[in-house]
């Protein structure tokens, strides 16, 4: 018989050790305006669909006081890279749109390498808003290179 604990051992007086909700580390508190956790408000600013993270983004911005750093700081960097997004995905497309109009086979090959630098941009993206939005809600002050630097400086 080994002296390890069998599964599912309490681990102490407090009770069980690790896993359950909150996630470690996620900082305590509701948000003023719909009452959310710290952690649910911070996945929602990240949360890449149908502009659910420019708008929460925004929301968090304009209405938590500035104390709340953790909001505030995952808000604007996700408000940031949503910027980015939409200005690299709309450079793109024009130049997808002008290599399209290129005549002959310089024009289906410009569109077909323009439409394949559009979705590898695109899937990245998608990655690091997922990324954030599981960093947001384990509560960890994920930091992109540049943005988050920027977003730190002004939470």
């Amino acid at each position: 018989m080994s002296n390890q604990p069998p599964y599912g051992y309490p681990g102490g007086p407090q009770g069980y050790e690790g896993g359950g909700y909150p996630p470690p580390g996620a900082p305590t508190g509701k948000t003023k305006v719909m009452n959310l956790d710290y952690n649910v408000a911070g996945l929602l600013a990240y949360l890449p669909i149908c502009c659910i993270n420019l708008i929460f983004s925004i929301i968090w911005i304009a209405t938590e006081p500035r104390e709340n750093r953790f909001l505030r700081f995952h808000s604007i960097q996700s408000l940031i890279l949503v910027v980015i997004g939409f200005v690299v995905n709309f450079i793109l497309y024009f130049f997808s749109a002008a290599a399209s109009v290129a005549p002959g086979a310089a024009g289906t090959a410009g569109w077909g390498l323009m439409s394949l630098i559009q979705l590898a941009f695109g899937l990245g993206w998608l990655i690091v808003c997922i990324i954030g939005c599981i960093k947001a809600y384990q509560g960890q002050m994920w930091k992109l290179p540049v943005i988050g630097d920027i977003a730190e400086k002004n939470s």
